[in-house]
């Protein structure tokens, strides 16, 4: 599968195939909000309150999951699926050559299984990212969907550290 991202994610699609999965984007060019439609029903990635660092995830206005940050271990996905929780930790993998800009990031289920891998590159400003499940018949696209804003917020989060700045 391979994201189709338009400027700052504005908007984005996913694809497999030649195939548009979902398509989604950020309702507010200033808001860390997306949203996204996948089998008829429309989900949201919000933050809980404007101080705060968690998100919380929306099934047609209905919450399904929660996304937290914390110092110590990362960012964590918490969804819930037929009345169990599951929670999916985000790691981020150095990839080639010390000064490229490859990275893999991979969702452990547990903090133990590997579920999903996100292949990212930037290459001549673009960004290049494929995504890869590890049970290609066990596809979440809700997942995929906050495996992906968890890397970007990730992402965020070590460029303002090195601009010295806050997150």
């Amino acid at each position: 599968m391979r994201v189709e991202t338009e400027k700052n994610y504005k908007k984005f699609q996913i694809i497999d195939a030649d195939e548009v999965l979902l398509k989604g984007g950020r309702p507010k060019w200033y808001s860390s909000e997306i949203r996204f439609f996948h089998n008829n029903k429309t989900y949201e990635i919000k933050k809980k309150g404007f101080w705060s660092t968690s998100f919380i995830v929306l099934e047609s206005g209905r919450q399904i999951g929660n996304i937290h940050r914390s110092f110590k271990s990362g960012l964590k996905i918490i969804l819930k699926h037929h009345s169990s929780n599951l929670q999916y930790w985000l790691k981020k993998e150095k990839v080639g050559k010390w000064y490229g800009s490859e990275r893999d990031y991979i969702l452990y289920e547990n903090g133990q299984t590997p579920v999903l891998t996100i292949h990212y590159a930037l290459k001549k400003r673009k960004e290049h990212i494929e995504v890869e499940f590890i049970d290609k018949d066990n596809t979440d696209c809700v997942l995929l969907i906050c495996a992906l804003f968890s890397m970007k917020q990730q992402q965020f989060s070590e460029n303002a550290a090195a601009s010295g700045g806050f997150s």
